[in-house]
């Protein structure tokens, strides 16, 4: 009998142990018959999964990971408050694919899960308030080309290898004072989106896209809610999204404006008018790059931003997104990059001083570290060991 052998710390802190590719087969008999079942044909051994080439790739898991904020997109070429060019957003996700990023779910990225290829960058793109320029229709029910939603199924189909990910923080008309999600600001040219609400809200969640809670009203003095409000306010906003997609489990919030509420608990769970809620992450409004979702730095209800730009500075002035972008460019040791592995997290050695070891533990993840070429499996501890925090 051969072996291959690695070793690997268990992510309990255990001794090591060793992963065996066993060449020889195994036949099998049926309990409780005299008659021996045939031997089934050998099945090909797996291939054994190529090593990391830590020159080409060195992966850095302990990077920061850019979360664009974006709102309206338009025909226009001015960049408004919240409003933003759809070619410029274009030129974006081109840029952003030329540039070896790769879009993950929110929610996986607040998991620690981040499943990209080896040597590429995990980017996250929100869109809030559930505006027209982001889903449009055309009068024959196609996705329009130049709203975000055609964009990013354009980007899909022509590079396979770009998943259709991204959040949409959507407001309804739960509170019937609202508009429908996706229908405003309302254009002369394409009435009726009204009627497509419901088809875009389905259409999303069958792409592969998230919706998020973005609250009831969007109203700008959270801070000044009492707790019972605020909870009525996230509560409305998952309502709100069950009103289209009954039973979908909304796990993120992005709270309008940036204005956090006083009780920061609430920002994790509530329930009002007979709704629970229960958020996995939070998300500002500005203005740099989020931090590994495994930093010491990393707060799941305070998440960064970035945007492209508004009515006071355009795009690559100084905390807009094409700023952010290509501070990372020229300055790589600071940029998330993958190992290809999604339950491992592989860093330089004097990098891991920076990871938190109990989020490490409690969501199962490995720890390698590497100096020069060579990968070190590192030692996550055991809960009983009181890793910091």
């Amino acid at each position: 009998m051969t072996a291959n052998k690695e070793k690997i710390w268990d992510n309990r802190g255990r001794a090591p142990f060793l992963l065996l590719a066993l060449a020889a087969g195994v036949t099998a008999g049926c309990h409780g018959h005299t008659r021996q079942a045939a031997t089934p044909p050998r099945a090909a051994p797996a291939a054994p999964a190529p090593p990391l080439d830590l020159t080409r790739v060195q992966p850095n898991e302990g990077g920061q990971v850019p979360i664009l904020e974006y709102h309206n997109l338009t025909a226009s070429g001015k960049v408004g408050g919240y409003e933003y060019p759809a070619a410029e957003f274009r030129r974006d996700m081109e840029w952003l694919y030329a540039h070896g990023y790769r879009p993950v779910s929110l929610a996986d990225y607040a998991k620690g899960r981040i499943d990209v290829p080896a040597g590429l960058s995990p980017v996250i793109l929100t869109f809030d308030d559930a505006l027209v320029g982001q889903f449009r229709e055309t009068a024959a029910g196609k996705v329009s080309p130049d709203c975000a939603v055609g964009i990013l199924e354009d980007m899909h189909a022509r590079h396979p290898d770009w998943p259709l990910r991204a959040t949409f923080f959507v407001l309804t008309d739960q509170d019937p004072k609202m508009p429908k999600p996706f229908t405003v600001p309302h254009e002369a040219a394409l009435p009726g989106q009204d009627g497509f609400a419901q088809e875009k809200m389905t259409h999303l969640v069958q792409d592969g896209f998230e919706i998020g809670d973005h609250t009831l009203h969007h109203h700008l003095g959270m801070r000044r809610m009492g707790d019972a409000q605020v909870e009525a306010e996230f509560a409305g906003g998952v309502a709100g999204i069950h009103r289209y997609l009954p039973g979908y489990d909304v796990q993120t919030l992005a709270l309008p404006y940036g204005v956090f509420p006083r009780n920061k608990k609430t920002l994790v769970a509530g329930q009002s008018g007979g709704l629970s809620y229960r958020h996995l992450a939070a998300l500002d409004a500005g203005w740099y790059p989020a931090p590994s979702p495994l930093s010491k730095t990393f707060k799941p209800y305070r998440i960064p931003r970035i945007i492209p730009g508004d009515e006071h500075t355009r795009p690559g002035s100084l905390n807009t997104i094409r700023y952010w972008l290509a501070y990372l460019e020229t300055h790589p040791a600071e940029k998330f990059v993958s190992d290809g592995d999604p339950n491992t997290y592989t860093v330089t050695d004097s990098a891991a001083s920076g990871l938190n070891e109990a989020r490490l533990h409690e969501g199962g993840f490995q720890l390698r570290t590497y100096s020069g070429a060579r990968l070190t499996a590192r030692r996550v501890p055991d809960s009983g060991e009181a890793p910091q925090r």
